[in-house]
């Protein structure tokens, strides 16, 4: 990039190098030579009106007196084009509305008439024109450039110039990858390599005079499969590292605790459909609740204790546990079925029969002994009455004290 300016006239120009040669900001400017050496610079407003050209290349210049006036110039051939970088001015006079000169009482504003009538008499109307750039010129960018190359003239040079670059960048889009096969098959025209192009010349030596094509060395023909390249000791030891297969060397300390959906407890734990001597241990938990967050840690380790004993011995008690969790806030399902209005809650099922329900379970010991007890009692048959539900304050009591008007602190 050799120029570049913002709406405000802040920007750049540089030497084909890379050096800075001319560097604009806000409250000045530096114009450099091609060792880098400052030998001019000035602050704003600039005294001079001298005019500062740039050629930043053969078909680039710059022409700068002012952050206000700065040109940039492209010419080629008989093509000259003109943009102006500088900063958008304002209107040469301000409106009636600025010839303020004191605010009345309720915020209204009193304005200079003698200046008013004074421009009406002398122009005509109090209407004041925008600035320059707004009707001479557009601003600088990707979109002023398109449309100056849409405005060119078909005549002159350029443009047939830009013609050409615009064909050979279609013909070098429709090129595509030669696939492999035999050298004398032939191939579409969308696969066939385009001659006159780069690419030609190194698909040609490729594929050499054995193509059933015309002229220019096998037009119809496709490259040959020469098979993988010989690799190097280094880069064969390499590969071979890459293909190993990863040895887990960590252990995880808690195994996750898989997760239920609602809809899921009727179909795989309650009725008929339930498996066999297998004990179903719902934890009912809510995010949002802290007792939860920190019981939910215990209820992983003990399953992640039962998981390998389980694994360590297939026919033990442990293999015969399945703990889950079971969001809350999913909805009121269980907590209507069983009367329970707390969390969490600890609902153990055998052969889709509730034997035990609690929510004293805060450790990874009584979460295990819940367990295993319950998995017991269901083997004899000891299950909870059809249709238990909790009585009232039985599942906590904390909750009978409290009513609307209670404050609650925090301990």
């Amino acid at each position: 990039m050799l120029a570049s300016f913002n709406a405000q006239g802040i920007g750049f120009v540089y030497f084909p190098t890379g050096k800075p040669w001319l560097v604009v900001t806000e409250s000045g400017y530096t114009v450099s030579d091609k060792k880098g050496n400052v030998v001019q610079r000035g602050k704003f407003p600039r005294v001079s009106n001298e005019v500062i050209t740039l050629e930043a290349s053969e078909c680039i210049k710059v022409r700068f007196t002012n952050r206000q006036n700065i040109v940039a110039v492209f010419s080629a051939g008989d093509c000259v084009r003109e943009w102006q970088c500088g900063e958008a001015p304002r209107r040469s006079e301000g409106p009636y509305t600025a010839k303020v000169v004191g605010t009345q009482s309720g915020g209204k504003l009193e304005l200079d008439v003698a200046a008013i009538r004074q421009r009406q008499q002398s122009m005509g109307n109090v209407y004041v024109s925008p600035g320059p750039h707004a009707v001479e010129t557009e601003r600088p960018g990707v979109g002023s450039l398109k449309k100056a190359l849409r405005r060119m003239d078909p005549a002159c040079a350029l443009a047939s110039t830009v013609t050409d670059l615009r064909c050979l960048d279609s013909r070098l889009a429709q090129i595509d990858t030669m696939g492999l096969g035999g050298l004398g098959s032939s191939s579409s025209s969308s696969s066939r390599v385009l001659y006159g192009t780069a690419r030609s010349a190194s698909a040609g030596a490729l594929l050499g005079s054995t193509g059933s094509g015309g002229s220019g060395g096998g037009g119809g023909g496709r490259l040959e499969d020469f098979g993988s390249p010989e690799l190097s000791k280094t880069q064969q030891r390499f590969a071979a590292a890459l293909m190993r297969p990863v040895e887990v060397k960590y252990k995880a300390r808690r195994a996750k605790l898989p997760v239920m959906r609602l809809r899921d407890v009727d179909a795989q734990v309650l009725g008929a459909g339930a498996p066999a001597d297998v004990l179903f241990v719902l934890v009912v938990l809510a995010d949002w609740n802290p007792v939860c967050a920190r019981v939910e840690a215990q209820v992983q380790a003990a399953h992640g204790s039962l998981s390998e004993e389980a694994a360590a011995r297939s026919g033990s008690e442990s293999a015969r546990i399945k703990m889950f969790k079971v969001d809350a806030s999913e909805g009121n399902t269980l907590q209507d079925r069983y009367g329970f209005r707390t969390v969490p809650m600890f609902l153990l099922f055998y052969q889709g029969k509730l034997v035990a329900a609690t929510n004293n379970v805060r450790t990874e010991a009584e979460a295990r002994e819940a367990a295993l007890g319950a998995l017991t009692r269901g083997r004899k048959g000891q299950f909870l009455p059809e249709g238990f539900r909790f009585a009232a304050g039985s599942d906590n009591s904390l909750l009978e004290y409290i009513r609307p008007t209670t404050v609650l602190r925090e301990l």
